[in-house]
């Protein structure tokens, strides 16, 4: 993921953890905001997911699962991505299955994904429809 879509700024953080939108999964929980500004992400990863490895390995999986979905995006939004105990166990598709229907249920798809990136995803049918418009 390019370095124009992180979220570093401490200040930012705490404003989405109290003012932000909160979703969740089994894997997941999803923060976000409107913004002013152009989209920018940040991921938590904490000690109870595992070991220095686990932690890197999740977040380096659903930084990639994040950048191939910010061309089907709304724009103008802060986000935060809270990775779960259950994390440690899942696989690539799982996370990404599990990213992508935190932000198909909050309507945060501005177009349908392309079978492709589906495809490479392994996304569900029944998710694919619910992403589009």
């Amino acid at each position: 993921m390019q370095k124009k879509y992180r979220l570093k700024n401490g200040k930012v953080f705490d404003y989405l953890h109290k003012r932000g939108h909160s979703f969740a999964n089994k894997l997941l929980v999803l923060v976000y905001a409107p913004s002013k500004y152009p989209l920018r992400v940040g991921f938590i990863v904490s000690k109870k997911v595992g070991k220095a490895n686990v932690r890197n390995k999740t977040r380096r999986r659903l930084r990639e699962a994040f950048r191939a979905l910010i061309p089907y995006m709304k724009d103008n939004h802060n986000f935060i991505v809270i990775a779960r105990s259950e994390c440690a166990e899942a696989d690539f598709y799982q996370l990404s299955s599990a990213l992508a229907h935190l932000l198909a249920k909050e309507n945060l798809f501005e177009k349908e994904i392309d079978s492709e990136v589906a495809k490479r995803l392994k996304l569900h049918s029944t998710l694919k429809r619910v992403c589009g418009k």
